[in-house]
């Protein structure tokens, strides 16, 4: 019967690609978009090899993950997708690239300043790195698919299977770990790694038992990274100073002219931050760059009238 569910689950289910793990690529496009207004080459060529390596280093290790465990366990429509998947990243990818040395070839950026921004991309990059893993519960295959599963599994009060699908997301994340931060040089993300392991066994252990209730600990895997004490998100009280310095920049106010129902949402990101603005009837309104030691915008970016 869990079988027959999820099959209907996968069908009404979208059958597009998820955008979502190329956020990273998408952050990156603010800094292209910085450099390609400004005609600053050599720093714009930087950032489409960042968003490439954004690509490499996020993107496809997390499908090959997602993909190998929807085909080792059958759901055929779920490998598809992530197969389809994989070939717009790689498409993505020959993009950024392709843009980079483009970008080379018209630069006249010192060597001074280029090595300036790649001290930037370096931050940048370990800030994004570990997003995704300590983001698991909240976002990506999580809700999309292992949440999913375990309400149907519920429903039919299988308690096995629920600690079952537990462990399995749990290795997941944990696999996310391995194979993005600390494949990619960064420290200390091992103890994050053991901690979802030894939880995914703890919890199949569980299952063995054939319980006839959830266990209390069946929801400790959205809690692991308050254990480590691990902060993934800037405090409130920072974000809210960004977000005023931002609203309060005069290119920031002539964008929003008129504009209502506004949306503010600022996010860290190693060395700046980046303030989006958008409502639902235009989407993103424009985007301002805060220097993280300075606190002063570096830049306002505003979409054309076409909305590129």
């Amino acid at each position: 019967m869990i079988r027959a569910l999820l099959i209907f689950l996968i069908l009404i289910l979208t059958a597009q690609p998820s955008m979502a793990i190329r956020e990273g690529t998408a952050t990156a496009a603010v800094f292209i978009e910085r450099y390609t207004q400004s005609g600053d080459y050599g720093r714009l060529a930087l950032w489409h090899e960042a968003a490439a390596e954004c690509l490499t280093r996020i993107s496809v290790p997390m499908n090959e993950i997602a993909h190998a465990y929807y085909a080792r366990h059958g759901y055929e429509k779920w490998a598809a997708r992530a197969k389809k998947e994989a070939q717009e990243i790689q498409k993505q990818y020959r993009h950024h690239r392709t843009s980079a040395e483009t970008a080379w070839q018209q630069s006249e950026t010192s060597e001074y300043s280029l090595n300036a921004e790649r001290e930037k991309i370096a931050k940048f990059m370990a800030i994004w790195l570990p997003r995704y893993p300590n983001r698991f519960y909240e976002f990506g295959v999580y809700p999309t698919f292992f949440r999913k599963c375990r309400e149907l599994a519920e429903q039919e009060g299988n308690y096995a299977e629920i600690l079952r699908l537990e462990a399995d997301a749990a290795e997941m994340c944990a696999a996310q770990y391995q194979q993005i931060p600390i494949a990619y040089g960064l420290r200390d993300y091992e103890k994050h790694r053991d901690a979802y392991r030894q939880y995914a066994t703890h919890l199949r252990k569980l299952a063995q038992q054939h319980p006839n209730a959830l266990p209390s600990e069946i929801d400790r895997g959205r809690r692991i990274l308050d254990s480590l004490g691990i902060q993934t998100v800037p405090s409130q009280q920072r974000a809210g100073r960004i977000l005023q310095i931002a609203k309060s920049d005069a290119r920031i106010k002539t964008a929003l002219a008129g504009r209502r129902a506004v949306h503010a949402y600022p996010s860290f990101q190693g060395f700046a931050w980046i303030v989006s603005f958008s409502n639902h009837s235009r989407g993103n309104l424009a985007t301002a760059i805060i220097d993280a030691k300075t606190m002063k915008v570096l830049d306002v970016c505003v979409p054309s009238k076409s909305g590129l």
